[in-house]
């Protein structure tokens, strides 16, 4: 009897959440326009946009910037995603079209410069639209309030299947609360914690490639998008490695938002800007940091020369140090060591950077004091997301 309560008791709460979606049918008949705002108990909200009844796009949550850069990548693989250039590019935009959302106005903008086809651009927007609306199924006592506006004309707005969409996150809602991954979000990240066993179950191609993706940088839906691959497949495909507690999943923060002010900025650094600095061997990435850096307000310092470093970084004093493991001369162990060492560094974020594969170098790197570790070859999405993790806002965003 107790056992066929808490049955009904777990399908009951499955269906009081699913029944969220209800709300569409209601809009639709009302032929309402303006905003669906759902806020939770721990203060996330999404913004759902209605134009005549029909959901046209959704922002918002935990991750919103990850949510709309995961899909705009997968689409346009080959444009320049970086932020000075997103930047530039929303300073000449009018003013959004969807009251404060910047996202859906870089979309719009592309689409009528032919970046992206009716079709992409439509394929983009349900797939942002998935992601918000399974997240607020998933979330506990949430509650919706409607902010009405006037429609907007057809032609500015996506042509959603409602009716697909709908049933498409409900089907993933109900697999994913029926699974041994009930209790995990998507939007938590894995990464590995024993890297031994893992090795011992796979092929080395498969090992090195885990060890590259799983670095806690990247959430399971980012990387279901990058894998191609549904994101409950490739959850329940880790799931033996986390109960094992080879792999652990962790929160992650949202990428920076891409968010510009009208008028003059300057993209130079000023006196007053934090420094960061870049401790690599490779020419090719000091180059490619200093580019990410720069342009976004901090001052930017390195070496290729491992063993300058310390002298280098004591007479600039960086507020934020990248550094290389692996280096001809030294290691960065030994220079993480030596830095914490000094009072100066005792608090300073250092974020390793590896080439390499290995866990054991990870776990070593942070019991002599690092902070962060970063997989090569850098994404400058993730580097940004560190640097606003350990010093806050982004200069220039």
């Amino acid at each position: 009897m107790k056992d066929r309560k808490v049955q009904y008791s777990k399908s009951l709460n499955s269906y009081l959440r699913v029944k969220k979606l209800q709300i569409f049918s209601v809009l639709k008949r009302l032929n309402f326009s303006g905003q669906l705002i759902w806020t939770d108990s721990q203060k996330h909200q999404w913004t759902l946009f209605i134009n005549y009844g029909q959901v046209v796009y959704g922002t918002g949550g935990i991750h919103p910037v990850r949510q709309w850069y995961r899909h705009v990548q997968a689409q346009l693989s080959q444009k320049d995603l970086s932020y000075p250039t997103l930047q530039r590019t929303m300073v000449a935009l009018p003013d959004p079209i969807l009251p404060g959302c910047w996202d859906y106005q870089l979309l719009h903008h592309w689409l009528d410069l032919g970046v992206l086809s009716r079709k992409t651009f439509q394929h983009i927007c349900q797939e942002i639209l998935a992601d918000v609306l399974f997240d607020i199924v998933h979330a506990d006592n949430a509650r919706y309030e409607l902010v009405r506006h006037a429609p907007l004309p057809y032609q500015l707005m996506p042509v959603i299947s409602e009716e697909d969409l709908l049933t498409s996150v409900q089907k993933l809602w109900e697999d994913w609360f029926r699974s041994d991954v009930k209790q995990y979000s998507p939007n938590l990240a894995p990464v590995i914690k024993h890297p031994e066993p893992i090795q011992a179950e796979v092929s080395p191609r498969v090992f090195e490639s885990l060890m590259q993706l799983l670095d806690g940088q990247r959430s399971l839906r980012d990387l279901s998008v990058k894998l191609k691959q549904d994101v409950l497949n490739l959850t329940h495909a880790l799931y033996p490695y986390i109960k094992a507690d080879w792999i652990a999943l962790k929160p992650i923060a949202d990428f920076p938002p891409i968010l510009v002010e009208e008028g003059d900025r300057d993209s130079s650094a000023t006196d007053s800007s934090p420094c960061i600095a870049c401790i690599d061997d490779s020419l090719m990435v000091c180059k490619s940091m200093e580019q990410i850096i720069r342009a976004v307000g901090y001052e930017f310092l390195s070496t290729t020369e491992g063993a300058k470093a310390v002298p280098l970084l004591l007479a600039k004093k960086p507020d934020l140090i990248f550094l290389d493991l692996v280096m001809p001369d030294t290691n960065g162990y030994e220079i993480c060591s030596q830095l914490r060492k000094i009072s100066r560094f005792k608090e300073t974020p250092i974020i390793i950077l590896s080439g390499n594969d290995g866990l054991v170098d990870q776990v070593r790197a942070r019991l002599l004091g690092a902070s962060d570790f970063i997989s090569k070859p850098i994404e400058p999405i993730i580097i940004l997301a560190v640097i606003q993790k350990y010093l806050g806002q982004l200069v220039h965003i």
